[in-house]
Formats: C-alpha cells, structure tokens, sequence
C-alpha cells in the first residue's frame, strides 16, 4: 500500500486498515441495500399480480358457478307455483331483483347513517 505512506505518518497502519475496511463495508452495505430493496419490491410486485390474476380467475369462476347455482334454484322453485313455466320463472327474477336493490339501498342507507353518526344531536338524546 504505498498510495497510503503519507497517511502512516499522522496515522498507526493497523487503526487506518480498521477505519478503512469499515468504510469499505458501509459503503458496501449501502449500494447493496439500494439494489435489495429494488430487487425485493420487483419480486413482490411479481407475486401480488400472479396472486391478483388467481383470485381475479377464482372470482369469476365462483361467480359463474353461484350465478348458475341462483338460476337452478329459481327454476325449482318456479315449478312449484300452479302458473305456467315462464311467468313463474319471471316472477322469481323479479324478486331476486328486487331483493338485491333492497339489500343495497340498506346498505347505503347504513353507511350514511354511519358516517353522519350522533354527534350533531348529541345535545338532543336523553339518557
């Protein structure tokens, strides 16, 4: 090491090779946590979208199977009526309709009612 002579002279060999090779691994250690942490969020990135397009496929395929599972429970049920095949059938989509807007209008309905809560009439209530 000779690029360091001079340095021996205001400085002891063995506590300028310490200093130095801590420095050497500071620095090391922050280039490679720069390239980890890009490494590491491409990876999970990588396997949110592969876990994403597996639950996107599962989803529709549950969809599809309660969708079918809803009509052949409509068309038991339409057999059961005294009317004929079609209306009860139409009768049975009507209510099923019907039912849905109810639960998302209570729905709706709830969660306004959450986020206005009771503190504007707090005043009000007795206990």
């Amino acid at each position: 090491m000779a690029a360091f002579d001079e340095i021996y002279d205001y400085v002891e060999k063995d506590t300028f090779k310490k200093y130095f090779r801590l420095a050497v691994v500071i620095f090391a250690y922050l280039i490679f946590r720069k390239l980890y942490s890009q490494w590491a969020s491409k990876k999970q990135t990588d396997y949110q979208l592969r876990l994403d397009a597996q639950e996107k496929k599962l989803k529709a395929e549950r969809d599809e199977k309660e969708r079918l599972e809803a009509e052949n429970k409509l068309n038991k049920e339409a057999s059961e009526f005294g009317w004929g095949k079609k209306t009860r059938k139409n009768v049975k989509v009507t209510e099923l309709v019907l039912e849905q807007m109810a639960q998302e209008t209570r729905q709706r309905h709830q969660t306004s009612y959450d986020a206005q809560e009771d503190a504007d009439i707090d005043d009000l209530l007795e206990d």
